[in-house]
């Protein structure tokens, strides 16, 4: 997991957003969206989103009357192991996007960095790993993100000078 913490590009939020998942042979799965980035997300399904598949994806975001509506290659597939026996199991797929619109990664962008705001969701997922998606960030996201973390107390002054003009 923290390879591919490593490989981001941005950083990864934790939601629960209701989604819809048209898989190319006419299937309809219904799920969560357990995180999300400009990148991809994370689902969680009742049924199984293998990895390989293409898919597209429909969810709202939250504070938006907007429903995003994107192509994406699942990319990873792991199951529940303590679901096996039971006669429900829970499924989580990794999604990239494909071909992302500016406008919708813009929106999902603003709302990223929107949730850095929120003090207990930092402290949960740790300044760390925090920190090292927000590296990831191009550099005007990079400085916005930082500039949170350090009006928020996160890091200080001289941390987010370091981490924003690193030699």
């Amino acid at each position: 997991m923290e390879e591919g913490r490593k490989r981001r590009k941005c950083p990864r939020i934790p939601v629960y957003l209701d989604v819809r998942v048209d898989q190319q042979d006419g299937i309809v799965v219904k799920g969560k969206v357990i995180n999300l980035s400009t990148e991809g997300i994370c689902i969680k399904t009742d049924d199984p989103v293998f990895a390989n598949e293409e898919i597209t994806v429909e969810f709202l975001l939250p504070d938006t009357l907007t429903s995003v509506r994107l192509g994406g290659q699942v990319v990873w597939y792991r199951y529940d192991t303590k679901t096996v026996e039971k006669k429900e199991q829970v499924h989580f797929s990794g999604v990239q996007f494909l071909d992302i619109v500016e406008s919708y990664r813009s929106l999902i962008r603003y709302f990223t960095l929107k949730m850095l705001h929120d003090v207990e969701l930092v402290r949960e997922q740790g300044i760390e790993r925090v920190l090292s998606d927000v590296l990831n960030l191009p550099p005007k996201e990079r400085k916005t993100a930082l500039n949170i973390l350090t009006h928020k107390g996160f890091i200080t002054e001289e941390q987010r000078e370091e981490l924003e003009h690193p030699d």
